[in-house]
C-alpha cells in the first residue's frame, strides 16, 4: 500500500513538474534588443527598418547634461500629445541620466510606420519602418 501511494505521489509530482516546464516554454517569447544612444538633440541611429515582432529598446544617454527618455508613436500621431499616443511599453522605465542606460518595456511592432524620439532632449522624430 505504501509503495503504491509513493508511486502515485512520484507520478503526480513528475506530471506537475513537466507541465510547468512546458507552460514556461510556451510562454517564452523572442525579444530583440535594439541599442540606441542619445547626444544633445539627436540619436546615434537616424532610423530603423525592422520586421514585425517584439522589441525592447536599450537607450544610453551619452553626453546630454539632463535626463532624457525615449518613446515610440505611430507616424501619423507624431504631432500629437506623446502621453496619449505612445505605444504601450515604449517609454523607458525611468529617466536616463548622463552616462546611464535604461530599457523600455517589450514593444510589439506590427507592419506599419512609426517614429521614435525623446521629447525631453528634444530630438527629431526618427522613422521606424516595419515590414515583413
Amino acid at each position: 500500500m505504501k509503495k503504491q501511494f509513493l508511486t502515485f505521489v512520484l507520478v503526480a509530482v513528475a506530471t506537475l513538474f513537466s507541465s510547468n516546464i512546458s507552460f514556461a516554454q510556451s510562454k517564452e517569447q523572442k525579444v530583440t534588443v535594439i541599442d540606441l544612444s542619445q547626444t544633445t538633440g539627436e540619436f546615434n541611429v537616424k532610423g530603423l527598418q525592422l520586421k514585425p515582432g517584439k522589441y525592447q529598446f536599450k537607450v544610453t544617454n551619452i553626453d546630454v547634461n539632463k535626463e532624457v527618455g525615449f518613446v515610440i508613436q505611430k507616424a501619423s500621431d507624431k504631432n500629437m500629445d506623446v502621453m496619449k499616443t505612445a505605444l504601450e511599453n515604449s517609454f523607458t522605465t525611468a529617466l536616463i541620466k548622463k552616462g546611464d542606460t535604461q530599457l523600455t518595456g517589450v514593444v510589439e511592432l506590427k507592419e506599419g510606420e512609426y517614429v521614435y524620439s525623446c521629447p525631453l532632449n528634444p530630438t527629431p522624430h526618427y522613422a521606424i519602418s516595419v515590414k515583413k
